[in-house]
C-alpha cells in the first residue's frame, strides 16, 4: 500500500514533478508506457504516488513545459518527445545572459558536426547525400545573403540526416534557432576572398562522404568552422 507523503513534503510542488517523472520513468523501463501513449489518469497517479490532484496537475504542467507531456483537452495527458524546444529556449537565454558565448555555441557545434559526418562517410545515405550536393550548388548559385544563408543551413542540415543519430539530431535542431542568427550574422559580413574558401569547404566535406576521405572531411570540416570563428581569417589550404 502506497504511504501519502508529509503534508510539507506534498507542498513543495516545485519537486514533486521528480515523482510523476520517476514513476513515469519506471514505467517506459518495464515497457508499459510507449512514446505517444496516453498517461494514467490523475486519480491513478493520485492513488499510485500519494499525491493531491493539484500536485499531479502542476506537476504535468510542469512536464509539458519541459516536452515530455502533451495534454490534450477531453482525452488526457500523452508521452511526447519535445523537450529540444524547452532547450532551445534555455539556450538563448543562456546566451541572453551570457552564460555562454558564441564561440563556446561553436565549439559545441562543431563537435556534434563532426561526429555526425564521422558516421556519414561510414554510412554515405544516398537522400542526405544528395540535399547535400544541391544545397553546395545554390551556395555557388546563390545571389543574395538571404539565399546563401538557406543553402548553407540546408547543407549542414543534412548533414546531420546523413549521420543518422536521433540524439545529436535533436540536439542540432534545438541549437538551430541561436544557430540560424550567428549563420546570418557571419554570412551578412562575408568578403569574397572569404566565401570562396568557405564554399570550397563544404565541397570537400560532401567529397570526402562521397569517397569515403575521412581525413579530407576532418579537414575541411575544422577549415569551416575556423573560418565563421574568424569571417576574416586568411584562408588554409590543407586537403
Amino acid at each position: 500500500m502506497k504511504t501519502k507523503p508529509p503534508a510539507d513534503e506534498e507542498k513543495n510542488t516545485a519537486r514533486t514533478y521528480d515523482l510523476v517523472l520517476e514513476y513515469l520513468k519506471g514505467q517506459i523501463l518495464e515497457g508499459k508506457l510507449t512514446l505517444g501513449a496516453k498517461l494514467p489518469s490523475e486519480r491513478s497517479l493520485m492513488a499510485e504516488l500519494g499525491l493531491s490532484r493539484n500536485s499531479v496537475r502542476e506537476a504535468l504542467r510542469q512536464l509539458e513545459n519541459m516536452g515530455f507531456v502533451r495534454s490534450v483537452h477531453g482525452q488526457g495527458s500523452f508521452l511526447v518527445n519535445e523537450a529540444g524546444q524547452g532547450f532551445s529556449s534555455i539556450l538563448s537565454m543562456m546566451l541572453l545572459l551570457r552564460q555562454s558565448d558564441r564561440g563556446e555555441f561553436l565549439t559545441l557545434r562543431e563537435s556534434l558536426e563532426a561526429a555526425a559526418y564521422e558516421r556519414a562517410v561510414r554510412l554515405a545515405p544516398p537522400q542526405p547525400l544528395l540535399e547535400m550536393e544541391q544545397a553546395v550548388q545554390a551556395m555557388e548559385q546563390a545571389q543574395e545573403p538571404g539565399q546563401l544563408e538557406q543553402a548553407e543551413s540546408r547543407f549542414h542540415r543534412s548533414l546531420i540526416e546523413a549521420g543518422q543519430n536521433q540524439l545529436i539530431a535533436v540536439i542540432m535542431e534545438a541549437l538551430s534557432s541561436q544557430g540560424d542568427l550567428y549563420r546570418r550574422e557571419t554570412l551578412a559580413q562575408l568578403d569574397e576572398a572569404t566565401r570562396a574558401p568557405l564554399l570550397d569547404t563544404h565541397r570537400r566535406i560532401l567529397k570526402a562522404i562521397q569517397t569515403n576521405d575521412t581525413s579530407l572531411g576532418r579537414a575541411a570540416l575544422a577549415e569551416h568552422f575556423r573560418l565563421i570563428q574568424s569571417p576574416d581569417a586568411a584562408p588554409c589550404t590543407d586537403g
